[in-house]
């Protein structure tokens, strides 16, 4: 091998790798064999301004390219002959996941034209620039999607994941300030949310941490100023979640999820009402209130106990049952909203619980009437006094009896039971008659003259 061939390469190779280095997400590698022959191999990314031009030159179908920002790169494998650089060209091989073999032909053309205008001199560098910034698309030069065993969205992903991962690590590479504590912070120990914001980890974390713990999941948006109002929340995703929370904390977040589903939509979702199944169900659309969980269980979605076929749920509570419905009907006549009294009329039947409310409300008229009611001591029927003395007639059967003691009176001298010292009502006529309290304005004189002449026009009449 010529002496002068040999130091040359050697430049070469210490050339790329002090520039290689800069940039650790980048691969370049060599070796040398025993006979003294370098071979390696360089992964060389295309220009941003030529990815865009490459990708709106291409016909790749419906695939959506709009957050593509890089492609993966162009890989050369190169062999140095024993007489390069002086009088042999390198001998190169290209491949690339997304361009098609004869877009590869062309550009291996482009790298020997090169060779051709700088023969004499080390060439891998301008193979590089012409890779990164002169590959111009055309009718060949275009993005190949699929092959090799992948579909098109296959191919998409990886190259979505591909331009991710690198956008990650220029992220790290970075310093940034959490505008949380203030403080300024390597990528590394930093986030960047989907709206562009970035918190330090620590910080993101015991923020999320207290909403967790405070079944808050509402407010797990990014917490920056500019995403707290109403129209500008921005959510933060699962994916982001994730890298923020422990495994037992992202369990509580979706059981979190799954109560509230079921809560605001519980005519097609409930909760399975097994201990220690945290799952949401949805309800069977062929048999009413029928729910099957993936777990097993198999419930009623009404009372949510073990499924009881066309059976009413159990009634644990009549009295209780019947307050709420009775409650829920006075509440639609306030408000209109009739949400709980079709949902118990569901559960337990319309009829039913129409029924048993008449029974409920006569059992409670009955249980007024007894304790703030007087039987009449002949006919029974209850007599409830709101003003006047204790004499009282029976409105069904004219007796006259005591309010006090149910005593009865005779007719022709009804106040002898009030007037009789001996009796125990004794002077008792007017007991715990309320007094009236009369207006500032009332005029006795006027009001004596309205009754007389109220009582002659009933005599006339």
């Amino acid at each position: 091998m010529d002496d002068e061939c040999l130091e040359l390469q050697r430049s070469e190779m210490e050339a790329l790798t002090a520039v290689y280095t800069l940039d650790s997400s980048d691969v370049f590698t060599y070796s040398t064999n025993t006979s003294g022959i370098i071979s390696g191999l360089i992964d060389v990314e295309v220009d941003a301004n030529v990815c865009r031009q490459l990708i709106e030159a291409s016909d790749t179908g419906n695939v959506n390219w709009q957050h593509v920002e890089c492609l993966p790169p162009i890989r050369i494998e190169f062999t140095l002959p024993a007489t390069y650089p002086i009088s042999a060209p390198p001998q190169t091989l290209l491949s690339c996941s997304w361009l098609p073999d004869a877009a590869l032909d062309i550009v291996q053309h482009g790298l020997l034209d090169i060779w051709a205008a700088e023969q004499g001199m080390c060439v891998l560098g301008s193979f590089i620039d012409y890779i990164q910034h002169d590959i111009q698309p055309s009718s060949e030069i275009q993005i190949r999607l699929g092959g090799d065993g992948l579909t098109a969205e296959s191919h998409m992903t990886r190259i979505c994941a591909y331009g991710s991962a690198k956008k990650q690590l220029y992220f790290e590479s970075q310093t940034h300030i959490c505008p949380i504590c203030m403080e300024e912070q390597s990528g590394r120990h930093c986030i960047q949310l989907s709206c562009t914001h970035v918190f330090c980890l620590e910080c993101l974390r015991g923020y999320l941490d207290v909403l967790i713990r405070e079944g808050n999941i509402l407010r797990m948006i990014c917490p920056h100023a500019d995403c707290q109002a109403p129209d500008t929340a921005t959510a933060i995703s699962d994916s982001e979640l994730a890298k923020l929370v422990s495994n037992e904390q992202m369990t509580r977040i979706r059981r979190l999820r799954n109560q509230r589903r079921a809560e605001t939509d519980s005519t097609n979702f409930a909760m399975c009402a097994r201990t220690g199944c945290d799952l949401v169900v949805k309800n069977d659309t062929q048999v009413d209130r029928l729910c099957v969980c993936e777990c097993g269980f198999t419930f009623c979605r009404m009372c949510r106990c073990t499924w009881h076929g066309v059976n009413r749920c159990a009634i644990k509570d009549v009295r209780e049952l019947v307050e709420k419905y009775r409650q829920a009907c006075m509440d639609e006549a306030e408000d209109g909203s009739s949400k709980e009294r079709k949902y118990l009329e569901q559960r337990h039947g319309k009829a039913f619980m129409r029924q048993y409310r008449r029974y409920i409300e006569e059992a409670l008229s009955l249980e007024y009437i007894e304790a703030n009611s007087v039987q009449c001591p002949k006919c029974k029927q209850g007599i409830n006094k709101i003003f006047g003395c204790n004499h009282m007639t029976c409105s069904r059967c004219n007796t006259h009896f005591c309010y006090l003691c149910g005593s009865l009176l005779d007719s022709s001298h009804p106040m002898a039971h009030f007037n009789n010292s001996k009796s125990r009502c004794y002077a008792k006529l007017m007991e715990n008659v309320e007094q009236v309290v009369e207006p500032e304005n009332y005029d006795a004189v006027e009001a004596d003259q309205a009754e007389a002449n109220l009582l002659i026009r009933l005599a006339l009449e």
